[in-house]
């Protein structure tokens, strides 16, 4: 018997751990910006696509899905470590499950 979680218990969960990737990435990115002045252009726009993923596959998006798996792919690639690359392969695998991309209408 396979276990599946509801496609909205999923959702919710992957925005949640979105979030938090979104808040570990981007604190020490905002405070090396405010001790050194320089702009961090990748992983400030990294942390918005987070955001943006999160909050877009709340609403049920379909682009917001697309672009979850792209972020938590750059996060698992940029940022890497063992909690992180397991995070981020909960959230592949709660993304990949058959009910919740057929609720954003991916194949």
């Amino acid at each position: 018997m396979a276990y599946d979680i509801e496609p909205e218990q999923s959702v919710s969960i992957v925005a949640i751990f979105l979030f938090l990737d979104a808040a570990f990435i981007g604190f020490p990115v905002l405070q090396a910006i405010v001790a050194s002045g320089a702009l961090a252009l990748v992983p400030l726009a990294l942390v918005a696509g987070l955001i943006a993923a999160g909050v877009g596959l709340l609403r049920g998006r379909q682009w917001a899905w697309w672009l979850a798996m792209v972020v938590i792919i750059l996060s698992a690639l940029l940022y890497f470590t063992l909690i992180g690359l397991l995070i981020d392969a909960l959230v592949i695998f709660l993304l990949t499950r058959p009910a919740t991309r057929a609720r954003f209408g991916v194949r």
